[in-house]
């Protein structure tokens, strides 16, 4: 198949982008079967990773607290400490992210696969094939691209900024805030670029992450609208959900605050006193059934965002001057 740009023949249908997800040939009974068995490869690999970080997340926590204290009151900064800890949790986050990588993938996959191609999977349609080796090497790609114009625009802005202040202290910060601008909308572009990448890929039966661009331009922008809808409306969902059941397990109103560095006090005591009503049978059972709805709620917020890049891709194929004459 040749990827090339097209200006759109067909309207866009914002119902459908934002709606993909349940748009199946079977609808919302595949939406929710999909869901749950998505819900629960998440679910599984945070049972699993959890327990590897969990005993060095309090000193985690305290260590980046007091580094945030030192660099906010010009103290010299405990770095060894603080890379020390890190370097103790390294095995448990590459359980975790290589565990989310594939769940994610692999649920994403099997959205594709019905949306795009039309295959119809077995009761539970999650499949570790090809399909989803190929999305986790395009969601690689696709992070690593996102963080390589992170870093190369900073270092740009760094550069130029500095040049300019040298010839003149306006100039610089004129460019300083140029740079920090166009970085900005840079950060927000790409995704939206690039996003379908995984969906075009197994439209295509082929990687592609750059080529993708070609199939976004024309549409940025109603796609931006889509993106943003699910982006956002999922993320205060998700967090919604994430601060009610953690409030629940630690019973402490103010817990998320603490953990975010933003009090006075140390995190670890907040975390460590949580820690202790898990020798609560009931408190175990409720801390168990939360992982669970926030495996739930990030299943569906992933999926919602993969509809919208779904749609692009269909939107694209459905405007092949070609198919008139098929």
């Amino acid at each position: 198949m040749k990827i090339e740009s097209r200006r759109p023949i067909n309207p866009f249908d914002f119902n459908e982008a934002v709606g993909a997800v349940f748009k199946t040939s079977d609808g919302k009974d595949y939406a929710l079967r999909l869901w749950v068995w998505h819900s629960l490869a998440i679910f599984i690999v945070l049972i699993i990773s959890l327990p590897l970080l969990v005993p060095y997340l309090g000193e985690y926590l305290e260590q980046a607290w007091e580094f945030n204290q030192q660099a906010f009151s010009g103290d010299p900064a405990d770095v060894q400490g603080f890379m020390g800890v890190l370097v103790k949790m390294i095995p448990g986050y590459t359980v975790m992210l290589i565990g989310l990588l594939i769940a994610a993938s692999i649920g994403e996959a099997a959205f594709y696969r019905k949306y795009l191609l039309g295959a119809e999977p077995a009761k539970v349609p999650l499949r570790f094939d090809r399909h989803l080796l190929r999305n986790a090497i395009i969601q690689l790609g696709f992070y690593s691209l996102y963080t390589v114009v992170y870093i190369g625009g900073a270092l740009a802005i760094g550069l130029i900024g500095g040049f300019g202040t040298v010839i003149n202290p306006v100039i610089g910060g004129i460019l300083f805030v140029v740079g920090f601008i166009a970085l900005f909308v840079g950060l927000i572009a790409y995704p939206i670029k690039f996003a379908p990448s995984s969906a075009l890929s197994h439209f295509d039966d082929k990687a592609h992450i750059l080529a993708t661009r070609k199939v976004t331009k024309f549409r940025f922008w109603p796609l931006f609208g889509a993106y943003l809808v699910t982006y956002i409306g999922g993320y205060i969902a998700y967090y919604i959900i994430y601060i009610m059941i953690a409030i629940m397990i630690t019973g402490d109103p103010n817990f998320m605050l603490t953990m975010s560095g933003l009090s006075s006090e140390s995190p670890r005591i907040a975390f460590e006193a949580a820690g202790a009503r898990l020798s609560n049978p009931l408190i175990m059972i409720m801390t168990v059934l939360g992982i669970a709805a926030i495996s739930a709620a990030w299943s569906a917020w992933m999926l919602w965002i993969a509809g919208v890049s779904a749609y692009a891709v269909k939107w694209w194929a459905s405007d092949d001057p070609t198919l008139a004459f098929e």
